[in-house]
């Protein structure tokens, strides 16, 4: 079952029992019951909340963006607030003064996938300057709810800021804890940071169908949001609205002097992938163009998993441009705390705004944003796909959970999540003492699932129903055995009537011992210990 780092923090509260606590979070730190996170915390026996933090739009999430926050007064704690967002770079950093009393620093912040989104950065000058003042850091791991796909090339190392410190892809297909990781590894290697993950997540599942959203600022209101914010986001580094002051922020762009049906006809001719462009008309009640009539298109989503997000937003800054030279700009403003141009920031160089100017051909630029180059995977914490299945097959009796009880305990001496499955097309009682789902769970299966035609109501392919399983419960091991599922063209150890260990593996016709079977389980679940 699906849960976030901080039920698992609450779950486990070892590393924060009797410890002074200061938590960094906002409005979506929120447990999966719907619970704040700093009131959740505060149920811990021993544990004390002594100072709370609070990131861009503060931590009652209510400021704009870019809005300086003040130092307030939080109105469930009653503690101050530290503003970790104010009017220069130094207010980005806690100070020495603030970790005074303070044990351990418990960062609680929901991200949305692409660099530029702010939280995953504050939360890593956080863990610089708890370093610094002898403070250990936990960061409490939330999904990802982009996935694990990349694009958009890592910035230019001249080119880092408080919307990217570190050079990573736009859509970096990597969670808060991670990067986290990342940047302590990289830029932070003497701070004590612990990452608490998720359970059962994987790259694939983006967000979680039985979590829902919660708002992590104003202008993030729902996962429609956040899947278009990785292209939404550079109308901010221009003279259009990115929609704010309207229900559906980043999701439409547009100005008074576009033509929204010439715009939605340029944007259909490229054919790009997964989405449709309607002509919108809309108007903000705040920021720019507030008031008044803006014309642009409406980005409707259709199929995500071919969806560009970046690529999209690319285009439709180029086709803007093209069809209004005259009346589109720039923005010249500070951005970020930074004098420097807005769009060259958050593209990761000026490549983009000088070819665009030129007029030049973007073909060879956007062809090397579909493909950069992946994020470094030290810091991986989560399965790409789905784990991989190995299944345990033989006659009956032949010995199969004999090797998996022998299994399980040697894989996870190496490190591994090990998960277990049993399959049966007969209607059996389960947890009976020595029958084998009872044992998978001796074993030491973490998750062990025991299948049978009783168990759901709902009849799939095995196939699917395999992979489902997998999907919502085994997303963050390193290899499932399976038992049953006979049918599907899973790797395959073959337990075979001369001995419990004469074993068959992936089609090659050898006995193994167990020490040498290991070895090929770890190579085939891509694990390196």
């Amino acid at each position: 079952m699906f849960r976030f780092g901080i039920d698992a923090l609450i779950a486990d509260p070892v590393a924060i029992e009797g410890a002074r606590v200061a938590l960094l979070s906002h409005p979506a730190g929120v447990t999966g019951d719907g619970e704040e996170s700093w009131r959740a915390l505060a149920s811990v026996p021993g544990a004390k909340i002594v100072r709370l933090f609070g990131p861009e739009h503060g931590i009652d999430g209510s400021a704009q963006d870019m809005d300086a926050v003040g130092d307030s007064r939080h109105a469930g704690t009653g503690l101050p607030a530290r503003s970790l967002y104010g009017t220069t770079r130094e207010s980005l950093s806690p100070s020495a003064a603030d970790f005074e009393g303070v044990d351990v620093l418990v960062c609680d912040l929901q991200d949305v996938g692409a660099r530029y989104y702010t939280f995953v950065w504050t939360a890593c000058l956080a863990l610089r300057a708890a370093s610094a003042a002898g403070v250990r850091t936990i960061v409490c791991d939330r999904p990802n709810p982009l996935g694990g796909e990349i694009e958009g090339e890592p910035q230019d190392p001249d080119f880092t800021s408080f919307v990217g410190l570190m050079p990573v892809p736009v859509r970096h297909g990597r969670t808060i804890g991670e990067l986290a990781r990342a940047f302590h590894r990289a830029r932070a290697p003497e701070a004590d940071l612990t990452v608490v993950p998720m359970r059962s997540w994987g790259r694939r599942r983006g967000w979680p169908d039985s979590v829902r959203w919660v708002a992590p600022s104003p202008n993030m209101p729902s996962l429609a949001t956040a899947r278009v914010y990785p292209g939404g986001c550079l109308f901010e580094a221009t003279n259009l609205s990115e929609g704010r002051g309207t229900t559906r922020p980043f999701e439409q762009v547009g100005a008074p002097f576009l033509d929204a049906g010439r715009l939605a006809g340029a944007l259909t001719e490229l054919g790009l992938p997964g989405v449709r462009f309607r002509p919108v008309h809309f108007r903000p009640m705040f920021h720019k163009f507030a008031g008044e009539t803006c014309h642009g298109i409406f980005q409707d989503v259709v199929d995500p998993e071919a969806y560009r997000p970046y690529e999209t937003g690319l285009r439709i800054l180029e086709q803007a441009a093209r069809l209004r030279p005259s009346d589109f700009r720039w923005r010249a403003e500070p951005y970020e705390f930074e004098t420097r141009p807005a769009i060259d920031l958050l593209t990761g160089s000026p490549e983009f705004r000088e070819r665009l100017d030129a007029r030049e051909d973007l073909a060879g630029f956007l062809a090397r944003q579909r493909r950069p180059s992946p994020p470094a995977d030290l810091a991986r914490l989560y399965a790409d796909d789905w784990p991989v299945a190995v299944a345990i097959g033989g006659d009956h009796d032949a010995g199969k959970t004999t090797v998996l009880e022998k299994l399980v305990p040697m894989l996870r001496a190496r490190g591994m999540c090990v998960g277990t499955v049993k399959h049966t097309p007969h209607d059996l009682d389960d947890d009976v003492p020595g029958k084998d789902s009872s044992r998978h769970t001796a074993a030491g299966g973490d998750p062990s699932a025991f299948l049978r035609p009783s168990a759901s109501t709902v009849r799939r392919r095995e196939a699917l129903e395999l992979r489902r399983l997998l999907d919502r419960d085994f997303g963050d091991c390193d290899l499932v055995l399976v038992e049953g599922f006979k049918s599907l063209p899973l790797l395959r150890i073959d337990v075979g009537r001369l001995g419990p260990f004469s074993i068959e593996f992936a089609g090659k016709d050898r006995s193994q011992d167990l020490g040498a079977l290991v070895d090929e389980l770890a190579r085939v679940a891509g694990v390196v210990r």
